[in-house]
């Protein structure tokens, strides 16, 4: 008899935390996301006079393969103002990866790293250095953030990512493109 009472009494108290946990596991497979931000440039980049802050624009499409797990597929526009607002540089390209979820049953938030490649390009136009544009070349994106579900689909994602690559600048001279951008997404789940 007291096993029957605890066991009943254990499964009442239970019973509340099932379902956030089986919440986060009623999941669907595309999720669209659009994003804005700033970006800081960091080492050579940095030493071009490329500002201090620069402006970010994204979006991507991600797949998910199991709860916590999806794969993504982007596009990014970064840009930095020269120094004294002379000119401009310009990141844009391809980003692919891996996103994935961190359970949190308990609590209403959905943090999140993600890690993958990029294929950008970068351009210098009206600067006091000499204007070119690059080739696409492959680099690499790491980042994190968390989603904050606001309606049932809907959820702001605020978000720390880091970017880097290097490209030619023709002749011998190679720049090594980074920065880190920061900002806020919006994700619908489809």
């Amino acid at each position: 008899m007291n096993r029957a009472l605890v066991s009943a009494c254990a499964a009442l108290a239970a019973a509340p935390l099932a379902r956030p946990a089986l919440a986060q596991l009623d999941f669907t497979p595309f999720a669209v996301e659009v994003r804005a931000g700033t970006a800081i440039p960091r080492g050579r980049l940095d030493e071009l006079d490329a500002g201090v802050f620069g402006v970010s624009v994204g979006g991507d499409l991600t797949y998910h393969l199991a709860p916590f797990l999806g794969v993504y597929a982007g596009y990014s526009w970064t840009r930095f103002e020269g120094e004294a607002g002379l000119g401009e540089y310009r990141d844009t390209g391809l980003d692919l990866g891996v996103r994935l979820g961190v359970p949190t049953p308990l609590i209403p938030i959905d943090p999140w790293i993600r890690a993958g490649a990029v294929l950008h390009r970068f351009e210098s136009v009206g600067t006091d250095d000499v204007d070119f544009e690059s080739d696409a070349e492959w680099g690499y994106e790491v980042g994190a953030g968390i989603g904050l579900g606001f309606l049932p689909k809907f959820t702001l994602t605020p978000q720390a990512s880091y970017v880097r690559y290097r490209v030619g600048t023709g002749g011998e001279n190679e720049l090594e493109v980074e920065y880190i951008k920061v900002g806020i997404g919006l994700r619908l789940r489809l």
